[in-house]
């Protein structure tokens, strides 16, 4: 979720990440962020200060102070050292000055999404499963496997799952635009279409809740 205090000036930042594999909501207000992500429709928040009024920890308490507890990240064009010790211990968990590359955001987003699900690295193994966040790829007993754009979004949250259960509306939200909307039924096939390529023991249905990776 990219939350700005300008509306569209992170217009290009946007479509930029979105090229970088990242489903991108935009909102111009904190009350439009707590109510998606209440949703579970985020797993990171960018806040992208493109007006250097306000100070960028009082732009990230108030997402704290709420309970919200997705990993951020801090766009400043403040780069003095005390606004990002105040921004660091508000809550956020990087703080980078602007003008600052795309690339190096996209970075730096896989990298505390990486740290909040206890993920060392770009490269998630578990039971001859191998997937590549950045490259986007994924492998089955070394054997390469040819992911749809959804289907790698869904092996991608259940192995970010750490063998927790990933609810339906989790899926939903992995899912990005493309999710919104499905029913429960409309869910079960996109899992079962991803069973089919990894193996039917390996994602076990939870019933009235969701899905969860099964290390054989």
């Amino acid at each position: 979720m990219l939350i700005e205090d300008q509306a569209g000036a992170s217009d290009l930042l946007a479509q930029r990440l979105g090229g970088s594999g990242f489903q991108i909501t935009q909102v111009g207000s904190f009350e439009a962020a707590l109510a998606h992500v209440n949703a579970g429709r985020a797993a990171a928040l960018v806040v992208d200060q493109t007006l250097g009024n306000a100070s960028p920890a009082s732009m990230v308490q108030p997402l704290r102070d709420a309970g919200i507890g997705q990993p951020l990240l801090v766009l400043s064009p403040r780069g003095a050292w005390r606004d990002k010790v105040d921004a660091l211990d508000a809550g956020a968990d990087d703080y980078v000055f602007k003008p600052v590359r795309s690339e190096e955001v996209a970075a730096r987003l896989r990298a505390i999404i990486r740290r909040s699900s206890g993920q060392p690295s770009n490269r998630i193994t578990k039971g001859g499963l191998d997937l590549d966040l950045k490259a986007r790829c994924a492998w089955l007993d070394g054997r390469c496997l040819y992911l749809t754009r959804n289907e790698f979004r869904l092996v991608q949250a259940l192995m970010l799952g750490q063998h927790h259960v990933v609810t339906r509306d989790a899926i939903r939200a992995a899912l990005g635009a493309d999710g919104a909307g499905l029913t429960d039924n409309a869910v079960e096939v996109q899992v079962a279409r991803l069973r089919r390529k990894v193996g039917n023991d390996r994602i076990k249905t939870i019933r009235g809740v969701g899905y969860r990776l099964e290390v054989p």
